[in-house]
């Protein structure tokens, strides 16, 4: 959720990278600086700048704080690219934004939902956890979490909504419940089928924060058949039970209409993290037992020079070829010096899996987002610290591209921006500098839309912005 007072929850999920058969280094290749991507700020002054009377726990936000941005391209319309992002963070956000462009991401209007928090005419305190995914007609469909703030802070109320645009993410529809106000739904992540105008699918997790297991911690899904008008009845996927914990579900719509859902783990008993996938075949109506797909202990990395947490969220970021061959990314760091991003890859639907990583990664990496395009190209976006002195005043980061076009036996680098400082950002204590994701999507043709969270000097607008390359 990107919350302040979920500091110990991320103990949890540090660094799920994989450990599996079949592990290979694959080559690399780097642009050696040249080709360098024009960056784009698509967010702008907050739309709150007087606040938002009435929520709970307003006083916490800081005005221009934007993290965890997600983006989508219309298949009708390569060059209409639509973002949304949580703007204002403080005890999660004010609000979520959308950013829509018509011209490739040259230029970007924003929007917001009606009804979604107070901010925009509703009655919960604050949102997070925005995600997005376009339909073959064109419809572009949000997901998102929303809060009540007025009494438990560990386990606030939450419910997933849903919203959809009809003109290109201009507009939006009042939200929809998906799953109704309960402590505490977390991660929500959303998908269109990519063939059928009108389906879309949900996942979400939903664990106890205090780690006293009050309640058993689920991954759930539902489904939309009229275009995100009404939700189906939640349906479990998986149930870990025990002291473990399941999180960030990720939701893929296979070439032949198997859907697939990975997720995160962590064994609080063990010590160990893992990811897991599982599928159904009945368009989420039933779901298979979750294969493991790879594992590693939690590690927990902490800035040696303040204390803090270093950023390292843990959660995957999914992506399925043309031909079904599915990617996840995830980091897969040893220290604070070192690390990389991890690939887990399935060539028969997710039944079995081999591990790989983006080669030419060496430093403590994070955030890493995939996507494979329509050729089959695999793309992936991250930050690392290679850049970073330590000793000096500043955490340096950089954002980073890496392409491969053979299935992720060679690598080419991008840089893609940077360097600057995520030390002294709001959220800096708790490891959220930058949020727990960003966002990367296939452009229709050939390339990605990313969308990325920088602080100064390319934030103009508070201590963040949300920035666009294509890449």
């Amino acid at each position: 959720m990107g919350l302040r007072f979920f500091r110990v929850v991320r103990a949890a999920f540090l660094g799920t990278a994989l450990t599996v058969a079949g592990t290979h280094v694959p080559a690399v290749a780097s642009d050696g600086g040249h080709g360098v991507p024009r960056v784009r700020m698509v967010s702008g002054p907050s739309p709150f700048p007087a606040g938002c009377p009435g929520a709970a726990l307003d006083e916490t936000h800081v005005a221009g704080d934007e993290i965890e941005p997600a983006v989508t391209v219309n298949p009708t319309n390569p060059r209409n690219i639509v973002a949304t992002w949580q703007q204002d963070l403080g005890f999660t956000a004010r609000s979520d934004l959308i950013g829509s462009s018509l011209d490739g991401g040259k230029t970007w209007k924003r929007s917001t939902i009606p009804g979604l928090t107070v901010c925009t005419g509703g009655t919960a305190d604050s949102a997070t956890d925005p995600w997005l995914s376009a339909g073959p007609d064109g419809t572009i469909y949000f997901l998102g979490i929303v809060l009540h703030l007025g009494g438990d802070l560990i386990n606030p109320p939450s419910s997933i909504v849903a919203s959809s645009s009809r003109d290109g993410g201009r507009t939006w529809a009042r939200p929809s419940t998906v799953a109704p106000f309960e402590p505490v739904n977390d991660t929500a992540m959303i998908a269109a089928n990519s063939t059928h105008a009108g389906r879309a699918y949900a996942v979400w997790a939903n664990w106890d924060h205090t780690y006293t297991f009050q309640f058993p911690g689920t991954v759930s899904f539902s489904r939309t058949a009229d275009g995100g008008r009404t939700w189906s009845r939640p349906v479990v996927i998986d149930r870990p039970g025990g002291a473990a914990l399941d999180q960030a579900p990720r939701l893929l719509v296979l070439p032949d209409g198997t859907l697939m859902t990975v997720f995160s783990r962590g064994d609080l008993a063990t010590g160990i993290g893992s990811l897991h996938a599982s599928r159904s075949v009945d368009d989420g109506r039933t779901w298979q037992p979750a294969v493991l797909a790879g594992s590693q202990p939690l590690p927990s990395f902490i800035d040696p020079e303040t204390g803090d947490e270093y950023p390292q969220p843990g959660f995957p970021s999914a992506a399925v070829a043309p031909d079904g061959t599915v990617y996840v990314a995830t980091e897969r760091d040893t220290s604070v010096t070192a690390g990389g991003i991890g690939i887990a890859r399935s060539r028969d639907g997710g039944r079995t899996w081999t591990s790989m990583a983006v080669s030419g990664v060496t430093a403590f990496a994070f955030l890493p987002s995939i996507a494979v395009d329509a050729h089959g190209m695999v793309g992936v976006t991250w930050y690392d610290l290679r850049n970073d002195r330590p000793g000096d005043t500043a955490l340096t980061a950089d954002a980073w591209f890496a392409s491969s076009r053979d299935r992720g036996t060679t690598w080419r680098q991008k840089h893609v921006a940077g360097p600057f400082n995520i030390r002294d950002l709001p959220s800096s204590g708790n490891g959220h500098q930058l949020g727990e994701y960003e966002g990367l999507a296939a452009i229709r043709g050939r390339g990605f839309a990313a969308i990325f969270t920088a602080p100064s000097p390319l934030a103009k607008d508070g201590p963040t912005d949300i920035f666009f390359a294509r890449l």
